[in-house]
């Protein structure tokens, strides 16, 4: 026996007029999502950050900006006239800006289509759900404390780059690129250890399905 009635007349009637009315409001938002994901991306391209500002994604837009100048102070204090140029390191921090520039393109480009799929805006993301975890992961830079470190140390770098202390200029020719490998290498350590243990928890997750 079929538990589920019919709708009446009436009300199937309004049901499909009310679906009609709905199909071209939602064509129109998609158009509009597409829109803003175009003019996103061409943000994006002009200056990393202003992208993500555009999306709604202030944080991940602010800490773009923040590299970037980060960098550039870096590069320029390097270069500087009273210091030994640390050529391969000077290379390094000059390979940074290309990075940063297409990584933000693409992170611009899966924010925006994360967007258009889901129709969904940024703030929603970073809600908490009830067992108290991010809503999604994909906008987890949006919470946090990561980004205040972020802020502290790069405006702590940049004064120490404009005060030039004698002891910041000794490391920086004699240590700079030792250290800036070294973070390079810890960087790809924490990156693989932490997908082998995405690696290991998909596979006691399959076990257990």
């Amino acid at each position: 026996m079929n538990s589920e009635q019919p709708l009446p007349s009436g009300e199937a009637g309004q049901l499909q007029a009310s679906e009609q009315r709905e199909q071209p409001r939602q064509g129109k938002r998609l158009k509009y999502a597409k829109f803003r994901k175009v003019i996103a991306i061409i943000m994006a391209a002009l200056l990393p950050g202003l992208g993500h500002l555009f999306l709604g994604l202030f944080i991940r837009g602010l800490s773009f900006i923040v590299l970037l100048l980060l960098d550039i102070f870096a590069m320029l204090y390097v270069s500087s006239d009273g210091l030994r140029i640390n050529i391969p390191l000077l290379i390094l921090l000059g390979l940074f800006i290309p990075v940063l520039y297409f990584y933000n393109v693409y992170d611009v480009l899966q924010s925006a289509d994360y967007m258009v799929r889901y129709r969904r805006k940024p703030d929603r993301y970073a809600r908490m759900d009830a067992r108290g975890q991010q809503s999604s992961p994909f906008y987890a830079w949006e919470r946090g404390f990561a980004f205040a470190v972020l802020m502290v140390a790069g405006g702590g770098l940049m004064i120490l780059f404009r005060m030039k202390p004698r002891w910041l200029s000794n490391f920086f020719e004699d240590y700079g690129f030792l250290t800036l490998a070294i973070l390079l290498m810890m960087i790809g350590l924490f990156l693989f250890l932490r997908e082998a243990f995405l690696n290991f928890k998909r596979k006691k997750l399959k076990e257990r399905g």
